[in-house]
């Protein structure tokens, strides 16, 4: 990928770190970070709904680590149950920093961010409404959306399913491998290649030579030309003949307006986005992932639209998409030999409990050239933590929404044990509910 040098650590979302990991790459993160040159503490910019003194000091700390360290700008969302309610939910936001650096513009309950791979959780919802209406079905095969267009297959004829597309075990590489066919030297990366990537590129892609790198269903591969991929089918079944695949109207008319998240739209429709930044402060490009594999990260969106989007997954609410979210958190495919840790939901990682933190959750982050986020669920007290970031990479990001869940999360669950629904938040993670 490109721009690797310049701090973007990419590589680190197809990798899924343990609890165990994250914890304690957290706690070395913090102590590094703590040496480098503090201001005084740094209160939250206007247009915060602050937590309790113990949540608010919690985030404050974080803050001000990765603002030292060099991000320019955040935006924290925290959901959970009301204590005088537990079937309601309570949402709490900061914002910190600049949003624009150069122009002294300031994070704002406005401002959007890049999330990247966390599209993908929009990606699937299309899925799972769809088959929610019983329009598509969890096994079918992806040809069958394809418009005639053939996808590749395993050596054995092994098919793609929507099942596989949508846990990463499609087979399907992680970039297509003819991403820079709309560069103007089709041989290298352009920093607008995935605008430019049309439909027509993506059924070519599938063709090519280096498309499917195992057997679907035989290994698991984060895969954001399988999400892409994804993306417009679902998006062409939702509204088909079109010209340009419609994944942002679909996720508009579907997702986004049913539930008033009216910041969270395809970057090109952005309004109030922050600049991304390389971890040297210099400006990276919009991650403008807009063309045919816009269901792998395309989308943009606030710290306010983040926590209905958790809140909904999570089970709060009565708004008509809640059964479609929670029913992603449920574990529909088996834990992969390349990562024992974890199984997967509909694009959710889903974590079981450890020593470390003896509840399960769900994990799902995004980084671009100079963009980070990331969104933990914890179905079993009703919690969710969201940091968005327009700098900083994974490596930051990650264990910082760890630590905070440590800090934050009460360490029994709430709503139940950890293996399934419960009477308060509804969602649980089960095995197999799709079939």
């Amino acid at each position: 990928m490109e721009n690797q040098d310049r701090g973007s650590a990419r590589t680190s979302r197809r990798q899924f770190i343990s609890v165990a990991g994250l914890a304690a790459t957290a706690v070395i993160t913090l102590a590094t970070s703590s040496t480098a040159s503090a201001a005084g503490p740094t209160a939250p910019n206007p247009g915060s709904r602050v937590g309790d003194p113990a949540e608010a000091q919690a985030v404050q700390r974080v803050a001000e680590t990765l603002l030292n360290s060099g991000v320019p700008g955040l935006a924290f969302a925290i959901v959970k149950p009301d204590e005088k309610n537990r079937k309601a939910s309570v949402t709490t936001t900061y914002h910190y920093g600049q949003a624009d650096v150069e122009n002294g513009v300031r994070v704002t309950p406005r401002t959007q961010f890049e999330i990247a791979s966390e599209t993908k959780t929009f990606t699937a919802a299309l899925l799972a409404k769809l088959i929610a209406r019983g329009e598509v079905g969890l096994d079918d095969l992806a040809s069958k959306y394809s418009d005639g267009n053939p996808l590749p297959k395993g050596s054995g004829g092994e098919e793609i399913t929507l099942r596989q597309l949508v846990t990463h075990r499609s087979g399907l590489s992680d970039d297509p491998p003819n991403l820079s066919a709309g560069c103007a030297d089709p041989t290298q990366s352009c920093t607008d290649e995935k605008a430019k990537y049309t439909r027509d590129m993506l059924w070519e892609g599938l063709r090519a030579p280096g498309a499917l790198e195992f057997a679907p269903g035989s290994h698991w591969l984060y895969s954001d030309f399988g999400f892409g991929l994804l993306g417009t089918l679902m998006a062409d079944k939702i509204i088909p003949g079109q010209e340009k695949p419609p994944f942002a109207a679909a996720v508009a008319r579907e997702i986004t307006d049913p539930l008033g998240m009216m910041g969270t739209v395809i970057e090109t429709k952005a309004t109030d986005l922050a600049v991304p930044y390389y971890l040297d402060g210099t400006r990276a490009p919009l991650w403008n992932n807009t063309g045919a594999i816009a269901g792998g990260g395309g989308l943009v969106s606030t710290a306010e639209d983040m926590s209905i989007w958790a809140a909904t997954t999570l089970g709060y609410g009565n708004n008509p998409l809640k059964p479609v979210l929670t029913s992603m958190l449920e574990q529909i495919d088996t834990q992969a030999p390349e990562n024992p840790a974890f199984g997967m939901g509909m694009a959710w990682q889903l974590q079981p409990p450890t020593p470390n933190f003896p509840q399960s959750f769900a994990k799902k982050n995004g980084d671009s050239s100079g963009s980070n986020c990331i969104t933990l669920l914890v179905p079993d007290s009703g919690w969710s933590i969201t940091i968005l970031a327009n700098g900083g990479n994974a490596a930051m990001i990650d264990p910082a929404a760890v630590n905070l869940m440590h800090d934050l999360v009460p360490r029994r669950p709430i709503f139940g044990s950890s293996t399934g629904s419960s009477s308060g938040s509804d969602a649980g993670f089960q095995t197999g509910s799709f079939g």
